[in-house]
């Protein structure tokens, strides 16, 4: 008994130790703290440790009095669920903070003009980053001049997640002379934005992301728009939220970098569009969509599919290294099914793929949906004749609904006549039968990678694989613990 309480005391001796090692670390003078704040544990830090913050998230309802001149090291503030009326007042507490950098707010509604919020803004003469959020659309588009007293921002980032019309976001930005980074992701651009005076006093201006919300804005208006403010653009990212097929021409787009966007370094392009208006939209000039020309490759801006529901997203991005590692250029083009369109018989619909065909060659698949029976593998690959490497999630040998047809049993014999395959990634290896399968699938392998082999032992592995032209075999095998 003795000797249980005296382990007893130990043990609390011992957490003694730390909980006070624990609060004199809180207390060091020179610790700075990152805090998310919540009323019920964090008002005590708060109260005793304000001259330690820099980092402040207030994702709770908070009082508005709660910051003070005692922040003196703040540079990063959050702030989520406040109303736009509590919002001004709140912000006039922070002319007392020396260190403030970077402001983010999101508003659940919009009830004030939104230059209010600007004039406040415009008096933090620290800040570096302001972010501002609101909700709910139908009180956030406005359409409003803004002039402060002549007064300029020294901002150098600044990004609007509302629905915003383009000239009122222009005037606020002539007062920003610093301005170099603009994220604008749900613009609204009406044909008369062509009248807007675009201030040169941009010179800074590097980097620009656009989500434009309007349905029938023209392509030619946009061009007005780059051509006033492109020329030391470096990053430059496009949506268009409604589907205009303009805005995905290669032809287009390579006139206005040109012309306008001289120093573009990265390139981003996203366009959605159902599977069901492709073909009728498609321009009739194949190579307005031709996004493999010279000019895209020597850039390395490189084209990126995706099926996905009932969308098919195209995307242009700057190329970064991929798996599969293909030297050449002109045949980086990759597809990725997240969907696969089969009918109520479980047999594959390639209306999707022929649609992504229409646009440009595909060389390398990848197929998110696990469990993927090998019948439908054979059916999607069969579509894409210059297929050079297959990324996969998990295959099904066999399914409850269906076994093979003669067309695919067709296929896998004659694949050898067909198949240009000689990388495969497979995510997750199941049955060591599918080692047997997928050697026969791709008759010309040479890179073969495996991630998770689910109790499968190696040499077992190994002696399913007999191929003769495989020269890269790749295992995850984790660590024991």
């Amino acid at each position: 008994m003795t000797n249980h309480l005296e382990g007893v005391y130990q043990i609390h001796h011992i957490f003694s130790n730390i909980n006070y090692r624990f609060q004199q670390l809180i207390n060091s003078s020179s610790l700075r703290l990152k805090i998310i704040y919540c009323a019920n544990i964090s008002n005590e830090i708060l109260r005793f440790n304000k001259e330690q913050i820099y980092s402040l998230s207030l994702n709770e309802s908070f009082s508005i009095n709660l910051i003070d001149s005692l922040f003196i090291y703040l540079e990063s503030l959050r702030i989520t669920s406040i109303n736009s009326n509590e919002l001004l007042l709140f912000i006039s507490n922070f002319q007392s903070l020396p260190c403030l950098k970077s402001l983010t707010i999101k508003l659940l509604q919009c009830d004030i003009n939104h230059s209010q919020i600007y004039y406040e803004i415009f008096s933090l003469k620290m800040l570096k980053y302001f972010k501002l959020s609101i909700d709910d659309y139908s009180t956030s588009l406005q359409s409003s001049s803004f002039n402060p007293n002549k007064q300029m921002s020294h901002l150098e980032y600044f990004i609007i997640d509302y629905q915003c019309f383009l000239p009122s976001i222009t005037n606020i930005l002539s007062y920003m002379p610093s301005i170099h980074y603009v994220s604008l992701m749900k613009l609204f651009y009406y044909r008369s934005s062509l009248e807007t005076n675009y201030p040169s006093i941009w010179p800074n201006l590097t980097h620009l992301s656009i989500c434009l919300t309007t349905w029938d804005t023209m392509f030619e208006c946009f061009e007005v728009l780059i051509s006033k403010i492109g020329s030391k653009l470096k990053f430059f990212s496009f949506k268009n939220y409604h589907r205009n097929i303009d805005y995905f021409n290669a032809s287009r787009w390579e006139n206005l970098i040109l012309k306008f966007m001289p120093q573009l370094d990265k390139f981003y392009l996203k366009y959605t569009e159902n599977v069901d208006r492709i073909l009728r939209d498609r321009d009739n000039n194949e190579e307005t969509n031709d996004f493999t020309r010279s000019f895209w490759i020597e850039r390395k801006w490189i084209l990126e599919i995706e099926i996905n529901n009932q969308n098919i997203l195209f995307s242009i991005l700057p190329y970064k290294k991929q798996w599969f590692n293909e030297e050449n250029l002109f045949k980086l083009n990759q597809l990725v099914i997240s969907r696969i369109n089969i009918n109520k018989y479980n047999y594959f619909i390639q209306d999707d793929i022929n649609r992504v065909l229409n646009f440009t060659q595909i060389y390398h698949l990848e197929i998110t949906n696990e469990n993927l029976f090998i019948g439908l593998l054979l059916q999607i690959t069969n579509c894409l004749f210059e297929l050079r490497s297959l990324k996969i999630h998990s295959l099904l040998l066999e399914d409850d609904s269906r076994d093979l047809n003669l067309k695919e049993i067709s296929i896998l014999y004659s694949i050898h006549l067909t198949s240009q395959i000689k990388k495969i990634y497979l995510r997750n290896l199941t049955n060591i039968k599918q080692i047997d399968f997928l050697m026969k699938f791709s008759p010309y392998l040479s890179f073969f990678k495996i991630d998770y082999l689910h109790n499968l032992d190696i040499p077992s592995i190994l002696r399913q694989i007999n191929h003769t032209y495989l020269n890269s075999l790749c295992f995850y095998v984790p660590t024991a613990d």
